[in-house]
């Protein structure tokens, strides 16, 4: 896979995840987590459309690790949530 397909694949997923974790009431439990995770997404855009996709890999990634932590804390990580 291509380094811009594999990057957007992962912000696709990331954005899919955003939704759940919102979806969930768990940005009201873990506000900070959230605007993490909001922050490294708007950055994994930003290097997107500079083109560097390598680095917007890496953030979505990172922010989907904020969530997916979350997720398994709270014991909601499941078949519903693998994106």
């Amino acid at each position: 896979m291509e380094a811009k397909e594999r990057a957007k694949k992962d912000i696709e997923k990331l954005d899919r995840m955003l939704i759940v974790f919102k979806e969930m009431d768990l940005g009201r439990k873990y506000p900070q987590v959230l605007e993490y995770a909001e922050n490294y997404a708007n950055d994994a855009r930003h290097f997107f459309q500079k083109g560097d996709f390598f680095t917007a890999f890496g953030a979505a990634n990172y922010a989907y690790g904020f969530l997916d932590a979350v997720l398994v804390i709270e014991g909601k990580k499941d078949e519903s949530t693998t994106f």
